[in-house]
């Protein structure tokens, strides 16, 4: 099966970094920004599909809400048991915060809902990277090779994301 699409249609799904890491991975910088300011229709395989994630997705403008999804499911998988609490790296979920903003390559010139989505975006980024840089450290060292890792409680990331979106629904001003 071929599936036609844009790569408006990639941006706009939060898919342009898989696409271009999964099957652009040897085109430069200029030549991505020129298919993305082309925008013509491209065509690709279900198997490229599948692991760029676009079977998983649908399109939204809401951009808040799918960083939430993929953040929580990020801190699912990346969480481990250590000392008996459940944690996660912090650096990897502030390097995860901050990758979510790549998504939409500063070439792309988006309609006017997308731009509004993600400029709402970027400031709930900042907030969220903001809340979790601030979150009390725990450090383990490591019995493998002795350094030092800092870690945070998963439920206290979920929690930030939670009363973020409660905050959110709440401030008539954004929605």
């Amino acid at each position: 099966m071929q599936i036609l699409l844009t790569p408006d249609d990639i941006i706009k799904r939060c898919l342009w970094h898989n696409y271009t890491k999964f099957v652009l991975k040897t085109r430069s910088r200029k030549i991505l920004d020129e298919i993305i300011f082309k925008n013509e229709i491209v065509s690709i395989n279900e198997k490229d599909a599948y692991v760029i994630g676009l079977l998983k997705y649908i399109k939204t403008s809401n951009l808040i809400h799918r960083f939430n999804i993929e953040i929580d499911d990020f801190v699912n998988i990346k969480s481990t048991v250590l000392n008996n609490k459940v944690l996660i790296n912090k650096s990897t979920i502030l390097k995860e915060i901050l990758d979510f903003k790549n998504r939409f390559p500063v070439s792309y010139n988006p309609n006017d809902e997308y731009t509004e989505s993600i400029n709402k975006l970027n400031k709930y980024l900042k907030q969220i990277y903001d809340n979790i840089k601030n979150l009390e450290d725990i450090k383990i060292q490591s019995k493998k090779d002795n350094k030092i890792y800092t870690y945070v409680l998963s439920n206290s990331v979920k929690k930030i994301i939670n009363l973020d979106k409660n905050f959110r629904l709440n401030d008539k001003e954004d929605f």
